[in-house]
């Protein structure tokens, strides 16, 4: 392990990989560290693999916990404090002969964003899966999931070309955000959007990238992990109001996405 000088403290390079115009770096961070003010020559993503701290940067303060996925544009000054205990976190940076290709596709490269878990958060996992991994075959994949990361990420911001969709999906989406508790089948919203379930479950994955069923998934987790950071709700009620089967499920779920307990991720949230 390389050790690299890092504010009161030490941080730690774990694993460190360059694939294609990407340059991957798995760090720790002690607690009571700081990393004072600083910036990137070229964009970043930064995931928080475990633990919590504090970023600030123009003027605003972004509380990191287990599953935030944060973009900064190269050039952007910021400060992070580890106050909260120590943290692990992957770090992607764009590099210079990569960022011109990229631009056009990837308006996130931009903007200093963050994400809480959902798909942004479910994708940088993997990546660190595949960099942990790191077989003949891991360098491919985590090209190819990178760009999915951008891609989806830049969706997200509202910056690219919004794709026109069809009123019958939108309303699908409404009819399931609206209902994201229960268990509503394509059959179900086909027939209340009126269009053949066929239809239907092809035009979603088309128009919103994933199926109706992850789709469900990935929002409920999302609604669940706003909950757990803005409410004492007992777990079980929580799971229950998410259309999870009971605690268990949806505290085994959590944890094989998020990669923390429901639990540790609400104690990770309200220290910070």
């Amino acid at each position: 392990m390389a050790a690299v000088a890092g504010g009161s403290g030490e941080r730690v390079a774990l694993r460190q990989a360059r694939v294609a115009g990407f340059s991957l770096t798995e760090r720790t961070h002690p607690a009571d560290s700081v990393i004072p003010w600083h910036w990137h020559a070229h964009p970043t993503i930064c995931c928080v693999l475990d633990g919590a701290f504090t970023e600030i940067a123009a003027g605003s303060t972004v509380a990191c916990a287990p599953a935030t996925v944060k973009f900064m544009p190269g050039g952007e000054r910021h400060w992070d404090r580890f106050d909260l205990g120590p943290a692990r976190g992957l770090m992607v940076e764009v590099t210079a002969e990569e960022v011109p290709s990229l631009h056009p596709y990837a308006a996130v490269l931009d903007r200093r964003v963050h994400y809480h878990g959902g798909e942004v958060a479910e994708l940088a996992f993997r990546i660190h899966r595949e960099l942990c991994r790191m077989d003949d075959a891991a360098p491919l994949a985590i090209e190819g999931l990178l760009l999915e990361l951008l891609a989806l990420a830049s969706r997200r911001t509202g910056e690219t070309v919004a794709l026109r969709i069809a009123p019958w999906l939108s309303r699908a989406r409404e009819l399931i955000e609206a209902n994201l508790g229960d268990h509503l089948g394509v059959t179900g919203v086909a027939a209340v959007v009126g269009v053949h379930p066929v239809t239907l479950a092809r035009g979603f994955r088309r128009s919103f990238g994933c199926t109706m069923g992850e789709y469900v998934r990935h929002r409920r987790l999302e609604r669940a992990m706003e909950q757990l950071r803005t409410s004492r709700s007992p777990l079980a009620e929580i799971a229950v109001a998410n259309g999870f089967a009971d605690q268990s499920h949806f505290s085994n779920l959590f944890r094989r996405k998020i990669g923390v307990t429901p639990s540790r991720y609400r104690r990770l949230a309200a220290s910070s």
